[in-house]
């Protein structure tokens, strides 16, 4: 069964003493900073109080538009998938520095089952049925809060489909040819500039930088292979999700020894 993330309960979770331990560097990066923004919609990966951006109010209405079929389908076909490795990083704007240089990576199990095993920062984190488990050093410690909610509930890339590619926002998404991507074969459609700014403000892009956005999608299953935002001009921010080895049958995840 593929993990599904209760927003409306996570704020309960960080009461928590492990979702401290889990999630701290993003609380302390955002600060401030993530509460003004929070005011207008969610604040970006602070915590997993609200996972990046409210759609509700960062994806306006389509205008009599209708998303592409294949668009439509992209968060439905990237969780009907057995399993993938992910990689999710931030450059720019104020959030940058909550994702950390290196990212978000890991490796995701939907089936038969929902399991990650994922890094952040310094932080080695595995997730299966509902427990989790932070390694340090050789060992791997059980938190002991069930279904506690850790950074993946905020960065992952279904997540961030869920909240910033509805299909409201697919419909400006148009196709423009195919290309090889990580050596998938895949369908580029490029964004109207203008349906990314509530995206780059979420982020806390500068105002005035020039957007640009595209996603790929694999020709064969239908899957996210790319997705990529950026901002250049006043500020150079770049928004990267990166899916791989999609159905590879070494994408194993094995509850820890702890």
């Amino acid at each position: 069964m593929t993990r599904t993330v209760d927003l409306s309960t996570a704020s309960g979770a960080l009461r928590a003493t492990t979702a401290a331990i889990l999630l701290g560097a993003v609380l302390a990066a955002c600060g401030s900073a993530a509460s003004t923004t929070q005011s207008a919609g969610g604040a970006p990966g602070g915590g997993v109080t609200t996972a990046p951006g409210a759609v509700t109010s960062a994806a306006p209405a389509a205008a009599g538009r209708t998303a592409d079929p294949v668009l439509a389908k992209t968060l439905a076909q990237l969780n009907d998938l057995m399993s993938y490795k992910f990689k999710f990083t931030l450059k720019g704007g104020t959030y940058a520095s909550s994702v950390g240089p290196a990212g978000v990576a890991g490796t995701v199990v939907n089936k038969p089952s929902f399991a990650v095993h994922f890094t952040y920062v310094d932080i080695e984190v595995i997730e299966i049925h509902g427990k989790n488990w932070t390694k340090n050093g050789s060992s791997w410690d059980l938190s002991p809060y069930p279904d506690l909610p850790t950074t993946y509930d905020s960065y992952g890339p279904a997540i961030l489909l869920a909240h910033y590619f509805p299909e409201s926002i697919a419909a400006y998404y148009t196709p423009a040819g195919d290309e090889t991507v990580s050596g998938v074969l895949a369908t580029r459609y490029t964004a109207d500039p203008k349906i990314l700014t509530s995206m780059a403000n979420y982020w806390g892009v500068k105002a005035g930088a020039t957007l640009a956005g595209d996603i790929w999608i694999a020709k064969s299953g239908g899957y996210p292979v790319r997705w990529k935002v950026t901002g250049t001009g006043t500020d150079d921010f770049q928004f990267l999700v990166e899916i791989t080895n999609a159905n590879d049958p070494g994408n194993v995840i094995n509850v820890p020894a702890s």
